[in-house]
């Protein structure tokens, strides 16, 4: 199963007057270069009580299995900020917009692959960057038991996020298995990635909270320097149903090229159910 398959552009310099860049950072200085740094140490982490590593990934793994099925039963209204950096470390080019979006799975010859549908929302619009991220609200589905196995997994102890208790579960993709998580797809070809990050698991009931990793390694042929992600999982109310679902509330990408810095954020919000039992009822958008 491929979580991530990134459709890859390109980074050349966009021509434009220094004022207007100026500008366009001004309404959006919400964006900042802040990757999370996955080896950095946590001075909040406590190794007491101690963690049973086979329980916490035994209800990570149901929980990953439950949200499999979840990212194929809504959609969402999805906002991206985008931001991108020259060398100087000058906001060079940045763009927003609201979509209206839908995720699934397709089956190719390497198994299933993550797909993503956006259109743009009412007086939004596309721009290059908003297709760069491709999947990435899957990733806490390295916990599913077919995934596991391609990672090195270890505990390390008891953590907070956002006031609840949390494992936390650092994660690092073996060189000897298959790499499936994430790829990146250009013109010239298909290059896969290597993960290492850390998940803060729910003490409480077992969810990915959050989930933060970064490449392993540069891939020259694509200038690709750095990569980094972070997301954050929350529970979602669907109140024609009565049910509770886990799904991704925000995603934020951060990508080195050659000597150029871009940052994504992506925003849920306005859940619904796919489904023909409700007036909850959402098509797939068309692809442009």
């Amino acid at each position: 199963m491929v979580l991530g398959s990134l459709a890859w552009i390109g980074c050349g310099h966009l021509a434009a007057q220094q004022r207007d860049d100026v500008e366009k950072a001004e309404k959006h200085k919400e964006l900042l270069w802040i990757p999370p740094n996955v080896t950095a140490a946590l001075p909040s982490l406590s190794a007491t009580p101690a963690c049973s590593l086979s329980e916490v990934l035994q209800e990570a793994s149901r929980h990953a299995a439950e949200m499999t099925s979840n990212l194929e039963t809504f959609a969402a209204e999805e906002q991206i900020d985008y931001r991108k950096w020259d060398h100087s470390g000058f906001p060079e080019d940045n763009d927003s917009s609201a979509f209206d979006y839908v995720f699934g799975f397709e089956q190719t010859s390497g198994g299933r692959s993550s797909r993503e549908y956006r259109t743009p929302a009412k007086g939004g619009h596309f721009f290059p960057a908003s297709s760069q991220d491709t999947g990435l609200v899957a990733l806490a589905l390295i916990f599913l038991p077919s995934m596991q196995t391609e990672y090195d997994m270890n505990c390390e102890g008891l953590d907070k996020w956002k006031g609840q208790f949390a494992w936390v579960v650092r994660f690092q993709q073996r060189k000897d298995k298959p790499r499936r998580t994430m790829q990146f797809r250009t013109s010239g070809g298909v290059y896969e990635a290597m993960l290492r990050g850390r998940a803060w698991i729910s003490m409480d009931n077992g969810q990915v909270l959050h989930l933060e990793a970064s490449l392993m390694n540069d891939i020259p042929a694509l200038n690709l320097r750095s990569g980094a992600i972070s997301v954050d999982y929350a529970p979602v109310e669907i109140q024609s149903r009565k049910i509770e679902l886990w799904l991704p509330e925000r995603v934020e990408a951060y990508w080195e090229i050659a000597n150029r810095r871009l940052a994504l954020y992506h925003t849920f919000s306005n859940f619904k159910l796919f489904t023909v039992e409700t007036e909850d009822t959402v098509k797939k958008p068309k692809q442009p």
